[in-house]
């Protein structure tokens, strides 16, 4: 087993038990970040006070958001995140760009709007935002908690390599072929 796969397995015990899923190395919480956002947005024509609020947001990353955040196991969030399969890692950061340019655009319309008492274009610019942010928020959760059913080739390697070395009979690898397939 090469040194990244002996991390990401040693990661995973790490994360066992905590709000970060053992199979992506990833955690919910950064998505505070912009939900906290999103629900302002959603509030802004009725509150439109909390402006001054919204346009102080600024897309921040995944290792800054635990760096100041009061999650319980940020550090741990932060380590895991590095060791984080790139199958996971890259559509993840792909969507939380999508996310930041979708906030930052949405922002500086509505701001404008405001700035021009304009409701009913403040009203269109939240309506049409809404459903892509919530599409691209359940998608970015997806990803964080993937539950992948079908295994890597190394993957499955690895899982015998680590049965022949626990036990050299023959039963026992047969009965691990089995549970593949149970």
């Amino acid at each position: 087993m090469d040194n990244q796969g002996a991390d990401y397995k040693k990661y995973q015990k790490l994360v066992d038990g905590k709000n970060i899923n053992p199979q992506t190395l990833l955690a919910t919480d950064y998505l505070n970040h912009f939900n906290e956002i999103h629900m302002l947005l959603g509030m802004v024509s009725e509150m439109p006070d909390c402006i001054e609020d919204i346009v102080e947001w600024k897309a921040i990353s995944y290792q800054k958001h635990f760096k100041h955040s009061v999650f319980q196991d940020k550090d741990l969030a932060i380590a895991a995140y590095e060791h984080s399969p790139q199958r996971y890692k890259l559509p993840f950061e792909k969507c939380v760009f999508e996310m930041g340019e979708l906030l930052s655009k949405t922002i500086v319309e509505v701001e404008s709007a405001l700035k021009n008492q304009n409701i009913d274009q403040l009203n269109l610019l939240v309506g049409d935002y809404s459903p892509k942010m919530e599409s691209l928020i359940e998608e970015c959760s997806s990803i964080i908690n993937s539950k992948e059913i079908t295994s890597e080739q190394a993957v499955i390697d690895d899982y015998f390599a680590d049965e022949a070395e626990n036990d050299h009979s023959g039963e026992n690898a047969q009965n691990a072929i089995d549970a593949l397939f149970d």
